[in-house]
């Protein structure tokens, strides 16, 4: 089971349904995070202009509960060279992220050991990526527009999850008011 679609993706629905692609949220909610391949879990990210990542804030968090147990982890996402073929928008950016490798043997290591678990009965696996927000200058736009893309495993491509979406729709107008300038949230 995978919650992180299903809470996260359902919020966002809401306020922007045509931004969310409807087949990757699918495959997603199909995507067993007790068996997922760690180093096969990448994103795309595509800002508008006024708008970058905050250094550090992206992270993959993983997690099992079955009962009353609990074993989770947080895991950091490298920034790494967007592939060719990623169409970006004039005067956006983009930016790509995944495990490191020793954050993709942590989380091997975690998997393994909550597998068992499986094994003798009902366990949940939760995973959610977060990337964290700053503005350049002015900030984004009220108009702007972003998108988010997802690879699953190595040999795939890249599915997009939010396909231009307004960033006024996916954050809400406080979610927006509230990025903070990148020198103030570094």
């Amino acid at each position: 089971m995978l919650s992180f679609p299903r809470s996260c993706l359902a919020a966002l629905s809401l306020s922007a349904c045509a931004a969310i692609a409807p087949s990757t949220v699918e495959r997603l909610a199909r995507l067993d995070p007790l068996t997922a391949d760690p180093a096969g879990i990448e994103l795309v990210v595509i800002l508008p202009e006024g708008l970058a990542v905050r250094p550090g804030s992206a992270k993959l968090e993983f997690g099992a509960e079955r009962a009353d147990e609990a074993r989770k982890g947080s895991f950091a996402l490298e920034d790494r060279p967007v592939p060719e073929g990623i169409a970006v928008p004039a005067k956006a950016t983009a930016r790509r992220y995944g495990l490191t490798a020793a954050d993709a043997q942590r989380m091997r290591a975690l998997q393994t050991e909550i597998s068992t678990w499986k094994r003798e009965g009902k366990a949940t696996g939760q995973l959610g990526l977060g990337i964290g927000g700053c503005a350049l200058g002015d900030g984004p736009a009220p108009d702007a527009r972003g998108s988010v893309l997802i690879r699953l495993a190595p040999t795939e491509g890249f599915l997009p999850l939010i396909s231009d979406g307004r960033l006024a729709d996916l954050l809400g107008p406080n979610g927006l008011a509230a990025i903070e300038p990148c020198q103030a949230a570094q």
